[in-house]
């Protein structure tokens, strides 16, 4: 029995985005330890297109967001 495939998530960059600010609101929390965990996890997954600096977003952008389950 084939597996149905993952649903891809995806996020577009709006102005004032941050990579920070987008895995606080992905992961729907303020805990600083969780934010720093996933932000590098969205850079990596997207280096193609951000480049090797992950403070170079620009509005419009269409992110690609790694699997994490929001925990309240």
């Amino acid at each position: 029995v084939a597996k149905p495939e993952p649903t891809v998530r995806r996020v577009v960059v709006q102005p004032g985005d941050s990579l920070w600010s987008i895995a606080a609101e992905i992961l729907e929390t303020s805990d600083p330890a969780r934010i720093a965990r996933y932000w590098p996890r969205i850079h990596r997954l997207n280096r193609q297109l951000i480049g090797a600096n992950p403070n170079l977003i620009f509005p419009g952008q269409v992110l690609e967001l790694p699997d994490e389950t929001p925990r309240k």
